[in-house]
């Protein structure tokens, strides 16, 4: 059992287990393409610091012991195989189990392959948009006939619409057309790293 106050000076920077094992955190840089998973911690110096990026790979029980300890198979995998979650094009939110913050939380789901709850920590939830209703304001004035020469067909002279927003039980209101294949807010891309241990394994050189 690791304890939160054991430090290794041989192996430990300053500030290096201020962080809990599973803490994930957004990483501005750049990391190296998705692989296979680096036993020997030291095929990166981002791994070298005990932290990897969160794109959903396979790793060992035996050689990963502190890290399936927080995970174990929410993420997917058995036995002595277990994965680390794949946030890659994700926006990550706070769990709402037990508050009203989250109002389609029976929409969620577990990841491919994954052991969790539905609506708990590591759960899925699809993209939407939310059903909503456009006021609209009445006719400025009433229409009249149209000039001599224009085009036939004016409106009625009596202006029918009123302010205010659309009448229950008098149909639905229009869909909103998608312009795009999602929702989204303006957004910056990152890397989501999680830490995977509390030691620090020195990089072979």
């Amino acid at each position: 059992m690791i304890q939160p106050n054991m430090v290794n000076s041989s192996f430990v920077r300053p500030g290096f287990g201020d962080l809990p094992v599973g803490s994930v955190v957004a990483f501005a840089g750049s990391v190296g393409a998705p692989g296979s998973a680096p036993e020997n911690f030291s095929t990166d110096p981002l791994e070298a610091w005990g932290w990897m990026v969160c794109d959903g790979r396979p790793l060992t029980t035996q050689n990963y012991p502190e890290l399936f300890a927080v995970l174990g198979y929410v993420y997917g995998g058995s036995n002595d195989q277990f994965h680390i979650p794949d946030y890659r094009g994700y926006f990550l939110r706070g769990n709402g189990t037990g508050t009203q913050n989250d109002p389609d939380l029976a929409s969620r789901s577990v990841p491919p392959g994954g052991q969790g709850l539905s609506s708990g920590v590591g759960s899925i939830q699809s993209s939407a948009l939310e059903n909503h209703e456009h006021s609209y304001n009445s006719a400025p004035a009433p229409a009249a006939a149209a000039p001599s020469g224009t085009a036939a067909g004016a409106p009625s002279a009596t202006a029918s619409l009123t302010t205010g927003g659309p009448v229950p039980g008098q149909g639905q209101s229009s869909k909103v057309p998608v312009s795009q294949s999602e929702t989204r807010p303006i957004n910056a891309s990152v890397n989501y790293i999680i830490k995977f241990t509390y030691g620090l394994m020195p990089l072979n050189r």
